[in-house]
Parts: C-alpha cells; sequence; structure tokens
C-alpha cells in the first residue's frame, strides 16, 4: 500500500513538473506538499525561527482570537509551516525552554498564505511549563516546575500519599491545589464514601487514623491556601525528532464559557470525544451543569445539550450509525442518548435488583449497534440491546476490580481494563465466559486499552509507566518501558496501521506513538498541561483527545503529517 501510494504521488509530482528532495531537505518537501494540499477555504503561515544559540522542535502557536482556536506547529532546522488555517486575527508566539520572543498579530484571508519571522532571545536558564502553552521561562501567573522530591517532601504522609491517592490521580494533580484543611478533609471524607453517591474511591480498611491524620497533615502543609502552584519536572528532556514533529499539527478548539450557567466554576472539564457520521466531534463535558457536546471542526462552531440532571456526571460516550449519541452516567447510573435533531434525551435506568451498587463508565458499539458499557463502581459489564431495548449486567470475576476502559476485537469478544487490580479481561459474549489476564508488573493500575486489527490486545500501566502487549492465542504478556520517567499511559489505541497510541500525562502532556516492528517510541508533547483521558482516531489518522486537566477546555487534535490532511471533519 505505501508503494502504490509513493509510485501515485510521484506521477502526480512529474506530470506537475515539481521535484522534491528529500533526506536533509525533507522539511522544504514536507513545506511545498502541504501548501499545494490546502484545504479549500483555509490559509497558511510559514517562516523562520532564529536564535543565537542552537535549538530543536520550537513550538509555534498560532491562536485564532475570532474563533477561539489554536494551530501548533514545530520548527524543523530552523523552519516552520502551519496549514489549513481558519481565517481570521491571529496572535502568533514561539514557545522554547529557556527562550523567549515578540508575539506578533496578523489577519489571515482564505486562501492567503503569509510568511513570519521570529527572532529567539536568550531567557533565563530554569526551564518552566506554564499552564496554557508550551515551555518558556516563568512569568507571573505561569506554573513553576520542579522534581518529584520538591513537590513530594519525604515523609510519612508522602508513602500515605503515593499508596493511596497518587496511583489514580497522577503525579501533577495535587501539586496544583491551593486548599485549607476543612477542604482537604472533606475530600479525604468523600473518597472514603461520605455524601458520596458514587460510594468509597479508597476501599475500606485500607487507611488507618493514623494514616488519615498523616495524609491531612501533609495534604495541607504542602498545598494549603499558601502553598505555590506548581508542576513536576522531570530530570530529562522529552526526546524530540525534529524531521517527523516538522509535519505535525496540533488544534484545540477552546469550548465557550457561559457567564451564567459557568459562573459557580469558571472552567469546563471535557473528558472523552467521538466522532459521528457528518464529521462532527461530541464530548461529555463534566463541569456542573453536566453537558453533552459537539463541534464542527469545519467550522469551530459548538452546540450544548444540557443534561436532565445537572450533575448525573457523563462520563464515556459513543455514536451510533445514526448520529444518535450515548453515554454512561456515573451518579444515579443510568445510560443516555441524545437524537441530536430533536434534542430529545433518553435515559434507561439499570436494573440494580440483587447487583451491588452501580457507577457507568465508557460505552463502545457492536456490529449490531447494541451498547456495551462498563461499571466501575460495582464492578460489572453491561450491554443495552438496541433490539429489545433492555439491559443486562454480568458480575466481573474479581471484586473490586474497577472495571475501567472497553473495547471489542473483530470477533466482538469484550475486552475491558481492571483499573484496581492490575488486569485485563475478555468477555465472551457467546458463551458468557470470563478470561483474565494479569499485567507483568504488579501491582499497577490500568486504564484503557486497544484491539490491533491482528487481535492483539495493548495497554497502558498507569502506575507502573508501561505499554503492554496480550496475544490472546498464546496468552503471552510482554512489556513495554515508555522511555520518560513519570510515565502515566492513560489511553492506547491503535491506528489503522497498527502504529500504537498512547496519551501521557506524566511529562505535563504528550502522545506518544508506538510503533510494533521497530518498538521505537515518538513523542508529540501537547500545548497545554493535561491528561488525554481518551483517544479517537480518524480514518485519516487524526488523533483526537480531550485535555481534561488543562486550564483551558477543549476537544482537542493531531494531525501527525499535514501533507496527508484532506479535511478539518472527523470520520471514524
Amino acid at each position: 500500500m505505501r508503494q502504490r501510494r509513493t509510485i501515485i504521488l510521484a506521477a502526480v509530482v512529474l506530470s506537475l513538473g515539481i521535484a522534491f528532495a528529500y533526506g536533509a531537505r525533507s522539511f522544504t518537501a514536507t513545506a511545498g506538499a502541504a501548501e499545494n494540499g490546502l484545504v479549500p477555504g483555509t490559509a497558511s503561515v510559514s517562516g523562520t525561527v532564529e536564535a543565537a544559540a542552537p535549538f530543536k522542535a520550537a513550538q509555534v502557536h498560532l491562536l485564532n482570537t475570532d474563533k477561539n482556536v489554536l494551530f501548533m506547529v514545530y520548527t524543523s532546522g530552523g523552519r516552520y509551516r502551519a496549514v489549513n488555517l481558519f481565517p481570521g486575527r491571529y496572535e502568533v508566539s514561539v514557545r522554547k525552554a529557556g527562550f523567549a520572543a515578540d508575539a506578533r498579530t496578523i489577519t489571515l484571508t482564505a486562501g492567503s498564505t503569509r510568511t513570519l519571522d521570529f527572532s529567539l532571545r536568550a531567557q533565563a536558564a530554569e526551564q518552566l511549563r506554564q499552564g496554557e502553552f508550551g515551555f518558556t521561562t516563568q512569568r507571573p501567573g505561569e506554573l513553576r516546575l520542579q522534581s518529584y522530591d520538591e513537590l513530594y517532601p519525604q515523609g510519612p504522609g508522602r508513602i500515605v500519599l503515593e499508596k493511596t491517592c497518587l496511583y489514580c490521580h497522577g503525579k501533577n494533580f495535587f501539586p496544583g491545589k491551593q486548599y485549607p484543611e476543612a477542604q482537604w478533609n472533606h475530600f479525604i471524607d468523600y473518597m472514603l464514601g461520605k455524601d458520596n453517591e458514587r460510594g468509597a474511591m479508597v476501599p475500606a480498611g485500607t487507611l488507618s487514623q493514623a494514616d488519615r491524620a498523616a495524609l491531612l497533615g501533609y495534604l495541607v502543609t504542602n498545598y494549603g491556601p499558601t502553598s505555590e502552584k506548581r508542576g513536576l519536572r522531570a530530570a530529562t528532556d522529552i526526546p524530540l525528532d525534529e524531521a517527523t514533529l516538522g509535519k505535525a499539527m496540533y488544534v484545540e478548539y477552546y469550548l465557550p464559557i457561559d457567564p451564567k450557567l459557568d459562573a459557580g466554576n469558571k472552567q469546563r472539564r471535557t473528558q472523552e470525544t467521538h466522532f459521528d457520521p457528518s464529521g462532527n466531534v461530541w464530548y461529555t463535558d463534566r463541569s456542573v451543569p453536566n453537558r453533552i457536546g459537539r463541534v464542527d471542526p469545519r467550522t469551530g462552531e459548538f452546540k450544548d445539550f444540557m443534561m436532565p440532571e445537572a450533575t448525573a456526571d457523563p462520563h464515556g460516550l459513543t455514536v451510533d450509525a445514526n448520529g444518535h449519541v450515548f453515554w454512561a452516567e456515573t451518579t444515579g447510573f443510568s445510560l443516555g442518548r441524545l437524537d441530536p435533531k430533536t434534542g430529545s434525551i433518553t435515559r434507561y435506568p439499570m436494573d440494580m435488583t440483587g447487583q451491588r451498587k452501580g457507577r457507568g463508565h465508557t460505552p463502545v458499539l457492536d456490529s449490531k449497534q447494541n451498547v456495551w458499557f462498563t461499571v466501575i463502581v460495582g464492578d460489572m459489564l453491561g450491554k443495552w440491546d438496541r433490539a429489545t431495548g433492555k439491559t443486562t449486567l454480568w458480575n466481573v470475576p474479581t471484586l473490586g476490580a474497577a472495571p475501567y476502559g472497553i473495547a471489542l476485537d473483530r470477533d466482538e469478544n469484550v475486552w475491558f481494563a481492571e483499573f484496581r487490580r492490575g488486569k485485563i479481561g475478555k468477555f465472551d459474549p457467546r458463551t458468557e465466559k470470563f478470561t483474565e489476564y494479569s499485567a507483568l508488573t504488579q501491582p499497577c493500575t490500568i486504564r484503557r486499552l486497544g484491539v490491533d486489527s491482528t487481535g492483539i490486545v495493548w495497554y497502558g500501566g498507569f502506575s507502573s509507566g508501561k505499554l503492554g502487549r496480550i496475544d490472546p492465542k498464546t496468552g503471552k504478556v510482554v512489556e513495554y518501558d515508555i522511555p520518560m520517567p513519570f510515565a502515566e499511559p492513560y489511553d492506547v489505541w491503535p491506528d489503522r496501521q497498527d502504529q500504537i497510541w498512547i496519551s501521557d500525562a506524566g511529562q505535563g502532556g504528550a502522545l506518544i506513538r508506538f510503533d510494533p516492528r521497530t518498538e521505537k517510541f515518538t513523542y508529540y508533547p501537547t500545548p497545554q498541561i493535561t491528561d488525554q483521558p481518551k483517544l479517537s482516531i480518524t480514518r485519516e489518522g487524526a488523533i483526537w483527545y480531550a485535555p481534561r486537566s488543562s486550564s483551558k477546555a477543549a476537544a482537542g487534535v493531531l494531525y501527525p503529517d499535514v501533507t496527508k490532511m484532506t479535511t478539518l471533519a472527523a470520520y471514524e
């Protein structure tokens, strides 16, 4: 297939009388191809970024202030090119650790091509990452980075925090908080189950009174009202492949803030993205009031649908062949369904007769458009049958498994991650039999998994920093070390070429591509500090994500190679 595409491309190039040089001048070839392949109605900006000292892969941020959409590209050999930009006004800036440059303002029209050059000047030696955009030095309002031991001083409280809280929340969660003792005390009670409709998140009997007191004191001392908001700095830099990054582009569509609806929290919280048959991208919004939202990537236009219950807490979602949106609610335990044409919402409460308390999590569709979903609290797997409208629930074999991410293989076996027990579960709908596979590194937490075209199951060890591979035919499990320290692989999902994509919050946010043939990891740092709970990949290979913990809520997408873009729409 690759050879065929190369032949076709060569024929087109020759017919146009254009000669492309590769190797050392690969960026020039990429830029020329992108220019000729602009999506109709869009624009492009290119230029050089110079500095007195050497640098690699600076980030160029182009914020469309009319639509509140960010385009971000990387330099390669000191040059950059951003394509398929919306017309409108832009604030353009360059981000690179140890350097600074003055931002520029430009206006683009449909079909225009602009040249914009930058000169970087040296900044203070301390390398920090700000909350909204990439790496830079500290200025007022930005986030200071510290080592792990600086963020988490040694002591009994740290031991309790590591074994009770960090394995789930991740290492960048607590240093960004500034809560008083009463608030931290409330949160500990909440995680133990007090006034928590979802039930206890910290298993009963695992936190003694002495440990609880040590944990509370540690949180107040290090992350209290007078503390500084900080982030985690790794001892090593993220490996950057300039030639690869020079072809890539991130786009983040920032959600609008409603002055009335969002007055209380002043922010929104996207969780998952998925595509409908028309090329729109849907997302769950877990801020209060809860919403199901849609963005058209071709225009940047948003539309939200309010939940019948403002705190139902929609987690995962999926979209069927008719464009109807399904989601799992974590409060009240219902499966929701939206008809976008009419705006009507139907909720299917789960029948919990004889079952433990339930909390829905992530849904997925099978070939008959039935909805399968995990039940994280209650340790169940569920199926909503489209023909009958009824729901069936099965208890998974391991108590306390906390079923999380879910995927179907080509035979429509249901695979799911057992978050709290370090296992991968398989359910055969024909025999109703469960099979479990343990991760090699124990103990560990596993959030999500994916199945490639050959049936190989891939998972991420969130707390172990591992990428796992299961061969169902042999039962063999293999794990790979993710190169950077503090790795936190959240989702693992294959594209159509069986390249494995990983969302990693461990370094402040990166999408990682793993090539199973070469066992090579390639990093694509994200525009914001964030985690990305769920990945969705288009048929053209664009990687969509929701930057859940970022300072600006968004639906985001990475185009690994902009020369292959034919549309801004998202099709599965």
